[in-house]
């Protein structure tokens, strides 16, 4: 929002700089990003001076130059060699001294170049002797400047001329401050800090002429729940054409484009007290008649730019005459609905309308305005006549007109908000003794209504303050106001320390999350929303989607992980692994769920180029090691199985209890190729909700280190398709006592595979506590485990 400088001293008086404004407003929360000047001079004018001319001679060296002596006001007179054939003895003239900097006219700052001493032809020249052009005031270079004879010597230039810099300010709202959405409403602001009030503009309609004629056109307000206050004027003998150039300047300082006089007063208005208005042409309403409604059925209605859009029945609120709508109420007027050239009769709207029924048909039609963004906030409804009036004024002054008495009808009471306050609480909320005298001076200043009954003080606050209802939002508006870099830090304090279960899931995911980080995982953060296409059955639909791209909540996390993968990868970008921490969203019999992951991928080589290490492509092992981590770290119980899942061609999952704490493999064909990969991805999804509420461990846990050192044999077995690593385990785990753990590696189909067959790699750990093992023990286990694997599951041992 863009605020001007000297239209907001209009309503209240300040002395602050821009610089200082700019930080009084943000201090108030009005957070000003810049400050742009306009309308004053490029560079000021800076150096520039009245000069007196004391004499003038021909050049000795060229015919067209003169060699002047200029009094500037200095202990001496400066030479000056000038080429304007004007110049002569006895003029006030501007004179550019050395070291300013001058912008002529018609070029940026580029063109801009600095007065420096020096010789011209032979003759010192200490200055310049200026053109209109060379200063930037004009286009003429005819001559030299000739300034009134009065001026003295020495006088700043810039202060003979009517020209007076103004600032525009680039205020950032926050969405619940529609309040301050205007001049009017940053000067209540600034006011309250300067202990004031701000003034609304004066009223200067003699009554005795205008307000006296009839309203010739009857309103009807159908709807009174959507339109709760409306107010109109009625304009007589206007003439519409192009608004005076200071009326042209202050919407074109604030970003607006000028169209002709009433249209540009009813966004003056807007602009300066933050209500929307608009003027129709009453000649061109049929019935001469105006009806607040919503429509019966559902219409086609062309708005001002000329878009068609669809009106559903009996939810869009409407201006319309005797035949046909206007104006979808609050948001934008009819393509026919605005005033020409041709115009001479003016009915002028200032309503107030729910804020709700305004942003949902903002919303749905995809429209967003000026007036749109303040009415679905929450306007001000004591503004409407005051607005109308204000706008009446200032059409008059600038088209000509006769005014109506105004036509009010309110349909609320509009009552401010009751608020009880206490002193001493705000006092300790804020963490200073505050005065009781200044909280109170403070209310008054942001118009808060104050009754006074001791420690606890009963407030009214206004109708346009829709963000202040309860005593906090009282606390904060007094603190923002009362400042809180006058808050000073207590040189003591004194406070509790929480005791935390360290199963606390986001701090135990930020502590994995650094871990991954460090061992060269890159964090990955996706977009929640997916393409209706890959929803699930349960997936979550919006109801308003952006776009088809982003119809849905995410059922899986795998959608925006393989997207990444593939965004990378047609990058020349191969070697990943990536994490990401999200949540899934779904429909369930009771309502919607939200379920908690990490995902993971995998893809190219496992370690980057180096001349001591040949580069390996990732494999299933690859995710296994990290899971095998994750358990250590984690303490977490569970086995690893064969995983059977439609995102794999093949892979492993840890259970626990029968529940699948995390699913890892190699990405199934038909998802590689929706995705178009480049190259083999593994995918890893953990339940991780579930993974920290088994994590139990909240102190260090020790065993004894064996005695006995144990040892490991792998096994390498081809099965049917049809088999599972959990009839191995169950088959082989009560061969010996000497079995301490029995884990799978690997499980792979493919290449090198017969059809109908898979690959498992298998390890047992054995261990005796009371001696070494030897080979032949050993030897003689392992010999019964793949004598029992070959007769019972028909495996085949694989060597090598």
């Amino acid at each position: 929002m863009r605020i001007l400088y000297s239209w907001l001293r209009e309503f209240v008086p300040f002395e602050h700089t821009p610089e200082a404004l700019k930080h009084a407003l943000t201090m108030l929360g009005l957070e000003v990003s810049g400050i742009e000047e306009i309308g004053g001079v490029p560079g000021g004018l800076k150096g520039v001076v009245v000069g007196h001319v004391l004499s003038v001679e021909k050049h000795p060296n060229a015919d067209r130059l003169r060699c002047c002596v200029v009094d500037i006001g200095a202990a001496e007179p400066l030479p000056i060699v000038c080429g304007a054939a004007n110049v002569a003895a006895g003029q006030k003239v501007p004179v550019a001294t050395i070291g300013t900097t001058l912008q002529p006219w018609g070029k940026d700052a580029a063109g801009a170049f600095t007065i420096q001493k020096g010789k011209i032809r032979g003759e010192v020249s200490m200055g310049m002797i200026c053109a209109e052009d060379e200063l930037g005031l004009g286009p003429d270079h005819e001559g030299i400047m000739v300034l009134d004879e009065t001026l003295i010597p020495g006088t700043p230039f810039i202060d003979t001329l009517d020209i007076h810099p103004d600032y525009v300010l680039e205020v950032e709202l926050t969405p619940n401050r529609v309040d301050a959405a205007s001049h009017y409403g940053v000067a209540r602001d600034l006011a309250a800090l300067l202990r004031t009030r701000a003034q609304l503009p004066a009223q200067t309609l003699d009554p005795a002429i205008h307000l006296s004629a009839t309203h010739p056109i009857p309103v009807t307000v159908s709807d009174t729940a959507r339109c709760q206050r409306y107010t109109s004027l009625y304009i007589t003998g206007v003439t519409v054409g192009e608004s005076p150039d200071w009326l042209k300047k202050r919407i074109q300082a604030i970003g607006l484009r000028p169209i002709n006089n009433v249209v540009d007063v009813t966004n003056y208005v807007l602009h300066e007290l933050g209500q929307p208005m608009h003027a129709f042409d009453a000649d061109q309403l049929q019935g001469k008649q105006v009806i607040v409604q919503t429509l019966s059925a559902d219409t086609a209605f062309v708005t001002l730019e000329g878009t068609q859009r669809q009106l559903l029945a009996g939810q869009d609120l409407m201006i319309c005459d005797a035949e046909r709508p206007l104006c979808i109420g609050g948001v934008m007027g009819g393509l026919n609905s605005g005033v020409t050239e041709a115009t001479c009769n003016i009915f002028l709207e200032s309503a107030y309308f729910h804020p709700g029924t305004v942003r949902r048909t903002a919303k749905r039609l995809g429209l967003s305005t000026d007036s749109s963004f303040r009415f679905e906030r929450g306007a001000d409804p004591h503004m409407t006549l005051t607005a109308a009036l204000r706008a009446a004024e200032l059409i008059v002054q600038v088209a000509g007109g006769v005014v109506s008495a105004p036509d009010d009808q309110v349909f609320s009471e509009f009552k401010p908000f009751e608020v009880t306050l206490s002193v001493t609480k705000t006092q300790r909320l804020a963490g200073k003794n505050i005065p009781r005298e200044e909280i109170i001076a403070i209310l008054h200043g942001l118009e808060i209504a104050v009754a006074e009954g001791g420690d606890l003080l009963h407030l009214q606050v206004p109708p346009y303050r829709v963000d202040v209802q309860r005593d906090v939002d009282v606390m904060e508006d007094l603190l923002r106001v009362y400042g809180y870099n006058n808050v000073e830090i207590a040189e003591k304090m004194s406070y509790t320390l929480p005791f935390r279960q360290y199963r606390d899931r986001f701090r135990l995911r930020e502590h994995y999350a650094n871990h991954l980080s460090a061992n060269g995982w890159y964090e990955i953060l996706n977009n929640s929303l997916v393409p209706q296409a890959v929803g699930a059955s349960d997936a979550v639909a919006l109801l308003n989607p952006l776009s088809e791209d982003l119809g849905v909540m995410r059922s899986s996390m795998i959608y925006g992980v393989l997207e990444t993968v593939r965004y990378n990868q047609n990058r020349q970008q191969t070697d990943l692994a990536l994490y990401e921490f999200g949540k899934t969203y779904h429909r369930t019999e009771d309502g919607f769920a939200e379920r908690e992951w990490l995902a993971m991928a995998v893809s190219g080589q496992d370690h980057a180029p180096h001349w001591q290490y040949k580069p390996r492509p990732v494999t299933l092992s690859t995710l296994t090691r990290e899971i095998g981590r994750l358990q250590t770290w984690m303490d977490l119980p569970g086995q690893l199985e064969e995983c059977q899942h439609e995102e794999f061609a093949y892979g492993l999952q840890l259970v626990h209890e029968g529940q699948v704490l995390v699913r890892y493999g190699k990405v199934a064909a038909a998802l590689a190729e929706r995705h178009d990969l480049r190259s083999e991805v593994f995918y890893l999804v953990a339940d991780w909700r579930t993974l920290t509420e088994l994590y139990t461990t909240t102190e260090t846990r020790y065993r004894d280190i064996p005695v006995y050192p144990g040892t490991r044999r792998d096994l390498s077995l081809l099965l049917d398709t049809g088999r599972s690593f959990r009839e191995i385990s169950a088959l082989t785990a009560g061969v010996s006592p000497l079995i301490r753990a029995i884990e799978l590696h690997d499980v792979y189909q493919g290449k090198g595979i017969p059809e109908g067959k898979k690959s498992y790699l298998v390890s047992y750990d054995l261990r005796d506590d009371s001696q070494t093992l030897s080979d032949r023990q050993v030897d003689e286990v392992m010999r019964k485990i793949t004598g029992l694997l070959e007769r019972e599951l028909g495996a085949e041992i694989r060597k090598g």
